[in-house]
């Protein structure tokens, strides 16, 4: 099961490495699949975030500041349950057409069994290179709950932009070397 991690803290970090990580992946030629988030707010201050499909761009709404009486809350957010499926529709049909996958979407929810849990477990073991996007303050728990060994490369948000390069050859390189 090879990975890669991106690590990130809150408020959206996480997920624009995640995307640049991908889009440096795809300028180098490889078949990226997977997802990652958008997040946009409104000016109320209302957030949602939406699901892109790395492959292909396709969006689904995913969560939203959560309102009295949300059926799938955690934290502020209101998740969509409908858009963990279609992830995992994602995931399962990427997995054996792409060179990586690239998984934003690791945190409190997954860290409980629930959310894109089980896409990733079974996206690490399916697919050829998994790249996980991780928020800092969650990283020790993920690597336990999943039970994983070292990755094959890391990148830390706001170590630079050489480092973002460095990290991107060394994943372009692994996946090429497979």
């Amino acid at each position: 099961m090879p990975y890669a991690l991106v690590i990130a803290g809150k408020g959206g970090r996480r997920s624009q490495a995640a995307r640049n990580v991908a889009e440096g992946l795809v300028a180098r030629g490889l078949r990226v699949g997977g997802f990652t988030q958008r997040t946009t707010e409104s000016e109320a201050g209302r957030k949602r975030i939406d699901l892109v499909h790395a492959r292909d761009g396709r969006t689904v709404p995913f969560a939203r500041t959560a309102v009295a009486g949300a059926e799938l809350a955690a934290c502020s957010l209101a998740f969509e349950p409908a858009a963990f499926e279609e992830a995992r529709r994602w995931i399962e049909a990427d997995a054996p057409e792409t060179d990586i996958l690239v998984l934003d979407g690791l945190g409190k929810l997954e860290l409980a069994g629930e959310g894109h849990r089980a896409s990733i477990a079974r996206a690490l073991e399916t697919a050829p290179l998994v790249v996980l996007a991780i928020r800092d303050d969650q990283l020790v728990y993920a690597l336990e709950a999943l039970a994983l060994d070292e990755p094959i490369a890391a990148y830390t948000d706001g170590s630079g932009a050489a480092a973002l390069e460095s990290f991107v050859a060394q994943v372009a390189r692994a996946a090429q070397g497979r």
